[in-house]
């Protein structure tokens, strides 16, 4: 279509310009300023930048080259028309088969229009200053309407097949420019065949003043399309830079213009936010966006409040897709120097394919960020998209909506059950507590792994539901132990979500209140990672389960990121050493001194150490060696319902709580 129309314009540009060089000897000095103002009248529109191919931008040249062709005749109204599109393509500024559609469907539809004008009239209006008469109006239509026919034609028939939505996604984008169209060619060239000369600058200033007022809003629009921090692409600036980039390309096969959207994890740069605060977590920020500029360019970079940056790659296939991300990855490698020091934002990244892999940019973007995900859990610095991502994303969709409907409806309370595994003081082999765990059966695919199901639920809104659920479930238990003459404290796990939350410190009193528990039959336990997510937040929450009468327990020391500092400013009562330190202690001498230092630190703060994994006798008995240790793993008791822990453990009483 964009071919056929740029011939057709060839074929009646070329041989108007003879026409044209005879009449240019004798023209009038108003035919030069009607044409100099058809020239400059849209380049303030848009001024120069990045390339774009946005078909549909504002022309005000088509009333000036209507009431040209008007005055003067076919020949000067094709070549300024031709001239004035090139002009407004170059200024706005549009790629080269936007800019090509531009100046082919305005020539066209001004040839059209005056083929259609010459059907109803053959004189032609050459008024000079008389303007149109009575016995024009019926010509100046069907001319104006012929115009309108043909140029908006072309623009619904390329824009149904380079626009998404189809034809009528093309009728809403034109909507605006068909608006301003009608009043340029029905009133501004009718008013131009009556005021000639330096007149026509009077006509034409409430068009270039137009063209200033939409520019301004156009440049507001530009700016709401880039975060603040960096300057890059924001959301809906990625989402419209995608949209420009994956027009139709008439030199590929099926007009699919292939596009890499890639991912880059940098989600380590949030721990110096946290911890050297966010000015400095800022300047990392910029600088490494400025590595990714330097690499991809300004327009194929943007950031998402998720914590990454987007990089769109046109023309990317499956075969140098890994290669691109790598490189995007790469670029912020070395360390990322702010103040004189250097920052590591550990990048990792993903990328996923259109049209292989979807056309829409959240799809896209989700996609990449699924495979920069694998990439990190493969320790590898990038990874393309593959389904199984996708299969696995939609299962953890498909588990939140399970457990949340298995939550709320109480008819379906026995899918989840509690689980508990016993904890023993390892130089007395005593029992004194228990960790509550979750366990749920899903009506179809059975029982869902633990892992699976705490990866699926802890970041989501979700888990205080399932917090709520173990409060009540764990606290009635432990009353029945109680009241059994058995005090023992039970830990339950909670999330990041039940940390920020204010109610949860009542949400625990309420429940032991409820069930007439003693507060140290209670320990709530929260991950070491969770410590840096907002220290003040979860120091707050921590005073307040404190001041109930709740242990508050570390759980996987050594994991994360937790400092001696937060260990000493959080009341915790307990700390349990992470598995992947405890497990081979026996062979590992480095493991066996993390150990050791970890005890000495925590007992001197005034703590009870745990720890976990204790899965065979040999490290049962060197960990026995340091007082007071806890032990916990299947070596001294596997995770079973409460009433086979009540048959392994109901002739021992615990120990103190």
């Amino acid at each position: 279509m964009v071919g056929a129309a740029a011939v057709i314009a060839a074929a009646l540009v070329l041989p108007a310009l003879p026409s044209f060089g005879r009449f240019v000897v004798t023209a009038p000095a108003e035919f030069w300023i009607m044409a100099s103002l058809a020239l400059v009248v849209d380049v303030p529109l848009f001024g120069r930048g990045r390339q774009s191919e946005v078909w549909v931008r504002p022309t005000a040249s088509p009333g000036l080259a209507i009431a040209i062709l008007l005055v003067w005749g076919a020949a000067p109204g094709y070549l300024v028309q031709a001239a004035a599109a090139v002009v407004s393509a170059w200024g706005q500024p549009q790629g080269w088969l936007g800019g090509t559609f531009l100046v082919s469907r305005l020539v066209c539809a001004l040839a059209a229009a005056e083929f259609a004008h010459r059907l109803v009239t053959p004189e032609p209006i050459t008024s000079r200053g008389g303007g149109l008469t009575n016995e024009d109006l019926l010509p100046f239509l069907t001319l104006a309407t012929t115009w309108f026919l043909v140029s908006y034609g072309l623009l619904l028939l390329v824009g149904a097949t380079v626009w998404r939505g189809g034809l009528r996604g093309a009728a809403v984008r034109v909507r605006g420019e068909l608006l301003r169209s009608l009043a340029q060619v029905l009133l501004v060239a009718p008013l131009l065949t009556v005021f000639t000369g330096w007149w026509d600058v009077l006509v034409a200033l409430p068009m270039l003043i137009w063209n200033e007022r939409t520019r301004d809003y156009l440049r507001s629009e530009e700016r709401s399309r880039h975060e603040p921090v960096t300057g890059l692409l924001n959301h809906e600036g990625l989402q419209a830079r995608l949209d420009e980039l994956a027009l139709y390309d008439p030199l590929r096969p099926y007009g699919v213009r292939p596009i890499g959207v890639v991912f880059v994890n940098v989600d380590a740069t949030l721990v110096i936010g946290r911890s050297l605060g966010w000015d400095t977590h800022e300047k990392v920020i910029r600088a490494a966006a400025r590595r990714l500029t330097d690499t991809f360019g300004p327009d194929r970079v943007g950031r998402l409040t998720s914590g990454g940056f987007v990089v769109l790659v046109p023309g990317l296939t499956e075969v140098d897709a890994l290669a691109a991300a790598t490189t995007a990855a790469q670029a912020l490698q070395p360390a990322i120097v702010v103040d004189d020091i250097p920052f590591a934002a550990d990048p990792v990244a993903g990328v996923a394919l259109s049209p292989e892999h979807g056309r829409d940019f959240d799809v896209l973007a989700f996609r990449s960020q699924l495979a920069a995900g694998e990439a990190r859990r493969a320790h590898q610095l990038a990874q393309v998209y593959v389904k199984q991502s996708q299969d696995e994303a939609d299962r953890r969709i498909a588990l939140l909506a399970g457990l949340r409907m298995a939550l709320l409806d109480p008819r379906r309370h026995n899918e989840i059950s509690v689980v508990y595994q016993p904890q023993v003081e390892l130089a007395t082999r005593r029992l004194v507590g228990a960790e509550a765990l979750v366990r749920w059966t899903h009506p179809d695919w059975g029982p869902v792994a633990p892992g699976e199901l705490l990866d699926a639920v802890e970041a989501s809104e979700v888990m205080p539901l399932l917090t709520r659920h173990m409060l009540d479930r764990v606290v009635a238990q432990s009353r029945a132990w109680y009241e059994q003459g058995r005090p023992l404290r039970v830990a339950v796990n909670v999330s990041m979500h039940d940390l920020n939350d204010v109610v949860l410190p009542a949400l625990i009193s309420d429940t032991l209140h409820r069930y007439g528990l003693p507060p140290s039959c209670l320990a709530i336990e929260v991950t070491e990672r969770l410590l840096v997510l907002d220290s003040a937040r979860v120091l707050q929450t921590a005073e307040k389960i404190q001041q109930i009468g709740v242990a508050l327990s570390l759980d996987d020391f050594g994991t994360g990121y937790a400092s001696i500092q937060q260990l000493q400013l959080l009341p915790l009562a307990e700390v349990k050493i992470d598995k992947s330190y405890v497990q081979g202690l026996v062979h590992d001498k480095a493991k066996a001194a993390i150990v050791r230092s970890v005890h000495d630190l925590a007992t001197a703060l005034g703590m009870t150490v745990v720890a976990e994994g204790v899965e065979d006798a040999a490290t049962a008995s060197a960990l026995a060696r340091l007082p007071g240790v806890i032990g916990q793993g299947w070596h001294l008791g596997r995770p079973v319902p409460a009433a086979v822990f009540d048959e392994q453990w109901h002739r021992q009483s615990p120990g103190p709580t």
